[in-house]
């Protein structure tokens, strides 16, 4: 059965895993990056309602109840904090609270003079011209939004002196999920102040699932099961009064019992404009699939750091452990290379399909890595990649070995991060002296794992564990076929749902209107007792399409309590509505303001606003309680690299640093952890790399000018100041160029994703690409279509991945993509000359074939007998079966203690084997059989 590294990975010592490792968790990470980047003592000190430069003197939290009601994946928190105002002047204060990005505040009230004053939401600018008007007028106003770094930030002005003021938040949120299926509610300590207050907290579970354990950590409760719901409903209460404040994280551990199906949550809103809402959650269990079994899609990006401090054992070990990789893939995946420093090389324009073909054209690129290109600019390549759009039939998963440091670091990562819904990163961080934050946040912005390797002399063996890993069963390219029951209409959200990878949950939301086709359906539903079925399909472990039926109980799942799902349905939508505005420049302002404004959403487009007329108008001088700015309490700098310079603090590049460095390989122990999600922070800044800097549209006519290459260089000296919507507007640019000239090389080439015109002659040397373009070339290339321009370029002879001596700095007039250079079409690669390496493993692996085979001609160049084959497979056209079972023994039994480097390839020829012999119709067992005998002749 299948052996789970994930839970592996996440597990620590002692066994305490359910209360000690949440940190771990993928909804952590946005609390391990408020931890990184402000002191506990200063975060404290400033949440809530305070004041900058005197908190004690004006506003003192006394009292603080959380009141929570928790489903199977969402909860709704009443927060109610009141503060005692010693201000001998009227004040215009801020309160803050750090909101994971999974959580919105869906409510709030202000509460002073024996007044409760409602907020509304309002289109941002409105809100702002309101509040500012009623300050201007000697009113008092309240205004809320919440900031790109993910506070709620709330503005109170003119608040009279000597008023006490009780802020009252509703906050909606999706709740933490951990391996083992666990489900977190997580209170983190940065929300509250570290002194002392009266704190009260208590919950209410209802589940449509039984529960199977109730825990806590930080905070002593009482559990108590509602009688008779077969432990699907409880109370949980405080054991005590808290007098002292919060001095710990506060985590709720959940465990329900485990179901291999989807559940769902039915939510009914009355009314003028009546509305129903689902939730989704599914937690597959792939325990009962054989790891040989696994033959799912997925695209395989790898990124290699060639810069000049690789140079030596890391990069020798980089490449022998990538010619493993190459060979441990299989003809379910797609495949590409990417060799990054000063400039990055690709061996494919876009990802291929695995076949030999891709096999031998990978292999000899990786034969010809070597630390030669300078620095280390990562976020080129990543732009490179992210901007092409992912096919959902192949999840992406990108693996990132470098020994670097950056600059600019947690732009990059809040770059990636928005492609958390896509993609997958995994990566490794070699030697002591690479930037661990940039290793662990690039893989927990997309959730998924890294590996710090100490020394280099077991890198293959920790290469490998996580592309284990990536090998784990999932579901992908998932959908709901709503029309099977009839309804119309209905809004899901996310729209696009990520791959469901191992011990991961998934939570889909839903919105359906009811208009008079849906409301006769429900209604038919309600009325004869059978509750409507819809189909949740996706691609499964072991290749094959799954399909599961979801009941939607209309009748007895209802819920007429809340609008807890609406919210957080509405509020999902939202983000996708926000993301087609930065990803495809969309506008869907108003549709965002519509939703805001219906379901109380703070967002984009939104804001709460306050405004009350004052019993005595303010007259005098009001003073402004400031605080810190955002964006240096969530990025204050990062990166060894880093140079901060310029007008008002304006940031330099994001490349790292270049050449080789001295920061020695020093022995220790490898260091591994689970990753988690992201942090909704900005991607703006007032200066970005010379690497982004670079990226930018260029007008029709610049772009037939243009050059393709596949090694870019992204050195840039020139000091200018760009402002930091506009950076951003040229990363978008540079993206929308990029797949504008992509479909025209399609369109040239007739657009066959396997063509062999987009990828280099196997046979030939595989080299950086020339920038120079002959033109009688492009215009033969692209004669049938004059109106067309040709990217394409013939590849050096220059051994890679050095930087070609024809390609100069950018200009003003900024590069475009990286292209790979196409050849002329070659035939399918023919049976070559065995050269050992004298490396028997890697000769051997260097000659399996993409299925996992092994041929005797191959074979026999080692001189490895491979007589005495049964009779069964004594045929000519059936010894290929013999000389693989022949190899697999060989590997396994005199390479036993290297079982982690060659295991995939190992399992691939093992699934070949097994598919031809049931094609002969051989019992189940004649593989051990065969593997028992073959191992006793070798």
């Amino acid at each position: 059965m299948f052996s789970s590294i994930t839970s592996k990975l996440s597990a620590i010592s002692g066994g305490l895993q359910s209360k000690n490792d949440y940190k771990e968790a993928n909804y952590y990470n946005y609390f391990r990056i408020l931890e990184k980047k402000q002191a506990e003592e200063v975060a404290r000190k400033r949440c809530g309602l305070y004041s900058l430069k005197n908190h004690d003197s004006y506003f003192t939290l006394k009292e603080f109840s959380i009141e929570t009601e928790i489903n199977d994946c969402s909860s709704t928190s009443i927060w109610t904090q009141s503060y005692s105002n010693n201000s001998s002047t009227p004040v215009e204060a801020n309160y803050q609270l750090p909101l994971h990005p999974t959580s919105v505040v869906s409510n709030f009230q202000i509460e002073y003079q024996g007044k409760v004053i409602q907020g509304k939401i309002k289109e941002k600018e409105k809100a702002l011209e309101k509040y500012n008007d009623a300050i201007a007028s000697g009113g008092q106003a309240f205004m809320a939004t919440k900031s790109d770094d993910g506070y709620f930030n709330l503005t109170l002005g003119n608040l009279p002196p000597k008023e006490n003021v009780q802020v009252r938040v509703v906050i909606s949120s999706e709740l933490g999920t951990h391996t083992d299926g666990q489900l977190h509610y997580c209170l983190h300590r940065y929300m509250f102040p570290s002194y002392a207050f009266n704190f009260n907290f208590n919950v209410v579970l209802k589940f449509s699932i039984p529960i199977k354990s109730i825990d806590c950590d930080g905070f002593d409760i009482n559990v108590n099961y509602k009688e008779n719901s077969n432990k699907k409903e409880a109370k949980i209460t405080s054991s005590k009064q808290s007098t002292s404040g919060v001095k710990k994280n506060i985590i709720l551990i959940i465990q329900p019992v485990e179901l291999n199906e989807p559940k769902s949550m039915v939510e009914y809103i009355g009314g003028d404009e009546k509305s129903y809402a689902t939730a989704i959650n599914f937690y597959p269990s792939f325990k009962n699939v054989n790891p040989d079994e696994v033959y799912q899609k997925s695209e395989f990006i790898f990124l290699i750091d060639c810069s000049g401090s690789m140079s030596g054992q890391s990069i020798n070990k980089a490449r022998r452990a990538m010619e493993i990789i190459i060979r441990s893939l299989n003809e379910q995946h797609k495949v590409n290379i990417y060799c990054f420093g000063s400039s990055f090389n690709k061996v494919f324009n876009k990802s291929r399909v695995y076949d030999d073909e891709t096999l031998e054209i990978a292999g000899s690129f990786v034969e010809k890595i070597s630390a030669n290109l300078g620095g280390t600019e990562l976020l080129p390549p990543m732009v490179d990649i992210l901007s092409s759009p992912n096919d959902p039939e192949y999840p992406r998963q990108v693996f990132i070995l470098t020994d670097g440091e950056i600059s600019e670091r947690d732009k990059l990562i809040d770059y990636v991060a928005k492609e958390a819904n896509t993609t997958r990163i995994f990566t490794y961080g070699i030697g002591a002296s690479v930037d661990q934050e940039l290793v662990i946040g690039l893989s927990k912005a997309c959730k998924g794992y890294y590996e710090m390797i100490k020394v280099t002399t077991n890198m293959e063996k920790q290469v490998m564990k996580l592309l284990n890993v990536a090998f784990e069963p999932m579901l992908s390219n998932i959908k709901l076929d709503w029309s099977s029951c009839g309804l119309v209409d209905v809004i899901q959200a996310p729209a696009q749902i990520r791959p469901l990878f191992n011990q991961e949950r998934m939570m889909i939301y839903s919105m359906i209107p009811s208009n008079q086709t849906n409301q006769d359906i429900i209604n038919a539903s309600i009325d004869n007792g059978k509750p409507l079925i819809i189909t949740l399909t996706g691609d499964g472990p072991k290749g094959n399409v799954l399909s599961f039926p979801i009941t939607l109980d209309f009748k007895n799942d209802l819920s007429t309590n809340s609008n807890q799902i609406h919210t957080l349905a509405a509020f999902k939508h939202i983000q996708d509505l926000e993301e087609s505005e930065r990803k495809e420049k969309k506008q869907h302002k108003d549709k965002i303001v519509e939703l805001g404004k219906k379901y109380g959403l703070v967002s984009k487009h939104t804001s709460y606003i306050v405004t009350a007329d004052s019993d005595n108008v303010t007259e005098e001088t009001m003073k402004t309680v400031d605080i810190m700015s955002q964006s240096s309490l969530i990025y204050p700098g990062s990166g060894k690299g880093g140079a901060h310079s310029g007008k008002g603090g304006v940031l330099r590049s994001v490349g790292g640093r270049g050449g080789a460095r001295s920061g020695a390989l020093t022995s220790g122990m490898m260091s591994r952890k689970r990753s988690s999600s992201s942090s909704s922070s900005s991607f703006a800044t007032k200066r970005c790399s010379s690497a982004v800097s670079t990226l930018s549209l260029s007008s029709s006519s610049e772009k037939k000018k243009k050059e393709s290459s596949r090694s870019i260089d992204y050195d840039d000296d020139d000091d200018d100041d760009d402002d930091a919507h506009e950076v951003f507007e040229k990363i978008e640019n540079f993206v929308e160029s990029d797949e504008s000239e992509g479909e025209d090389e399609d369109d040239c080439d007739g657009g066959d994703e396997s063509s062999e015109e987009d990828n280099w002659d196997g046979d030939q040397d595989l080299g950086v690409t020339k920038m120079g373009v002959d033109k009688k070339e492009r215009e033969r290339e692209c004669k049938k279509d004059s109106s067309k321009v040709d990217f394409k370029v013939k590849p050096s002879k220059a051994p890679l991945p050095s930087r070609p001596s024809s390609l100069s700095k950018p200009t003003s007039s900024l590069s475009p993509s990286p292209k790979s250079a196409p050849s002329a079409p070659s035939a399918p690669p023919q049976q070559k000359s065995v050269k050992s390496t004298g490396d028997l493993l890697i000769d051997l692996l260097k000659i399996q074939k993409s299925n996992g085979s092994w041929t005797k001609s191959s074979i026999d160049q080692l001189k490895i007998s491979t007589d005495k084959a049964p009779a069964e497979l004594s045929a000519t056209e059936l010894i290929d079966i013999w000389v693989t079972i022949i190899v697999i023994a060989k590997i396994v039994k005199f390479f036993s203690s290297e079982k982690a480097q060659y295991e995939l390839a190992i399992q691939k020829s093992t699934r070949w084997v097994k598919l031809q012999l049931s094609k002969l119709n051989l019992p189940e067992n004649t593989f051990d059989k065969f593997l028992s005998n073959a191992k006793s002749l070798v």
